[in-house]
């Protein structure tokens, strides 16, 4: 196959859905996005990359961080250490319920809820303090290869002066000991708001993709990433990485994915390939509308379906 016409058609497929979508409208610089905004990138086993639409047009990276985030964590503590601060289970609950918490015992039930992904930043911010930020944008121009990268300054200022519900879930998880009396509450917020300030573009989280999809290994063949790590990074995604919708998501399309209010959807296989798919409106989930739809026919014609 062509994966070059392929993409074309994929897109010419997305453009039926794009007024479906609703723009976030508690982000300012999320609410002015170009809803006909589609893009969409394959990189397949021998690295080679593909593109159509505005693939290299810059979003932001909001949620799907929170594979990164974890990826980091994975890397620096053992798995049972992990699990003292966060189950690795799906959620019915919304991603960032405050009641899910406080029910749990302000334990996140995993590390891609807003609570979750909080509290992968304070072990990030526990291990490396001042350098955690240097840490975190080294680690994503590694994993995405691309050494451009950057987080958006008027995104990270947006954040700063709203959030009120993470800095609730944040305090939850103080309340409850899970971050420690002696760390900053603030610190954590602000290492977690930059991580999602994140600028990327479809080959950027195609190749993050395609790296956990070949068991950790870069295009180059590198070993980036455990393989054990890679692992735990694509069933979490099957199971809840794309908020409440992971068990239809599984059904239609089949892969492990993370999706962002950004609009971009990131999803890697077992023939290890990796996609990203990109338009900015979304459904009630948080899910691009586009995005799912174009993942669904890469899915079903390229036969990529898990199960």
């Amino acid at each position: 196959m062509n994966l070059d016409k392929f993409l074309e058609s994929v897109i010419d497929y997305g453009k039926n859905f794009t007024s479906q979508g609703k723009l976030v409208d508690y982000i300012e610089i999320l609410k002015d996005a170009d809803k006909n905004a589609l893009g969409a990138c394959i990189i397949d086993k021998d690295g080679n990359v593909y593109e159509a639409g505005r693939s290299r047009e810059e979003f932001a990276i909001m949620s799907i961080v929170k594979v990164l985030l974890f990826e980091i964590v994975l890397e620096n503590y053992e798995l049972s250490e992990i699990k003292e601060y966060m189950r690795l289970e799906g959620s019915s609950k919304a991603y960032n319920s405050i009641l899910d918490l406080e029910a749990e015992g302000g334990k996140p039930v995993n590390p891609f809820i807003n609570a979750g992904a909080i509290t992968s930043a304070y072990l990030i911010y526990k291990k490396f303090k001042d350098k955690s930020v240097e840490v975190l944008m080294k680690r994503a121009r590694l994993v995405m290869e691309d050494e451009s990268l950057d987080y958006s300054q008027t995104l990270l200022d947006t954040a700063r002066t709203g959030g009120e519900n993470n800095l609730a879930l944040a305090w939850i998880l103080k309340k409850h000991g899970t971050i420690d009396r002696y760390t900053s509450v603030e610190d954590v917020i602000n290492l977690y708001n930059l991580a999602c300030s994140i600028m990327v573009n479809t080959r950027d989280l195609a190749a993050f993709a395609s790296m956990i999809s070949k068991d950790g290994k870069n295009l180059e063949g590198e070993q980036i990433i455990k393989k054990g790590n890679a692992r735990i990074l694509r069933t979490l995604m099957a199971i809840c990485g794309t908020y409440n919708y992971s068990g239809d998501f599984a059904i239609d399309i089949g892969l492990p994915a993370k999706s962002g209010v950004g609009g971009g959807i990131m999803a890697t296989t077992n023939k290890e390939i990796g996609i990203c798919t990109f338009c900015p409106g979304l459904d009630s989930f948080g899910n691009s509308v586009a995005g799912l739809k174009m993942l669904e026919k890469i899915s079903k014609e390229l036969d990529l379906n898990f199960y």
